[in-house]
């Protein structure tokens, strides 16, 4: 996959900027060189769900061009990125071309589907505490580094906005879980989260 993008430019794009909006045609399928990029939605009420978030080495958004379906996601950056599109036909063709290229991102996709499906059994029938510590483990699993003293420093900057966004609860009481989480000594928090 690294050598198929290699023939395209990296794209440096800033923290905050959206790359795909609901309902944009999908021409490009995006390589992540560098940085995070998360995908989410806005419900009616104005509130943003976060979907997915894609580190480096992840292309996007491949599940939505492979169905065939219209993306309905805002696809946004949350630090600084360095990226490469290439034409989604492009992209198809090569994958459709080279059987472990396609076993991989199978393999990719069916560990994303299994960790979403995990998420969403806790967003839909846990309490707000398990809906915040389950986005905390889905965080430590995927940008989490084991370090001293048995703990693991995620790696990805979050504000209590984002942990709620990510576990589809409101900021205040993404704070207060938060919190009741520090003073059982599961959780510190500095500029990074401790687990």
């Amino acid at each position: 996959i690294d050598d198929f993008f290699s023939e395209y430019p990296k794209i440096e794009i800033e923290k905050g900027e959206v790359i795909i909006q609901p309902e944009e045609p999908l021409i490009y399928i995006y390589n992540l060189v560098s940085g995070y990029v998360k995908s989410y939605s806005i419900n009616d009420e104005g509130n943003e769900l976060i979907i997915n978030i894609f580190k480096p080495y992840s292309i996007f958004p491949i599940t939505e061009t492979l169905a065939g379906r219209t993306n309905t996601y805002y696809f946004e950056t949350v630090t600084d990125v360095v990226l490469q599109k290439a034409p989604t036909q492009k992209v198809h063709e090569f994958i459709r071309s080279d059987k472990d290229v396609l076993f991989d991102l199978t393999k990719r996709i069916s560990a994303g589907l299994e960790g979403f499906m995990i998420r969403t059994q806790y967003l839909i029938r846990s309490s707000a505490q398990k809906k915040v510590a389950s986005s905390l483990i889905l965080l430590a699993r995927r940008f989490g580094e084991n370090i001293l003293d048995n703990k693991i420093e995620i790696r990805l900057p979050q504000t209590h906005e984002d942990i709620a966004n990510l576990s589809g609860v409101s900021r205040e009481t993404a704070s207060i879980e938060l919190k009741k989480l520090e003073n059982e000594g599961l959780i510190s928090s500095e500029k990074q989260i401790f687990i």
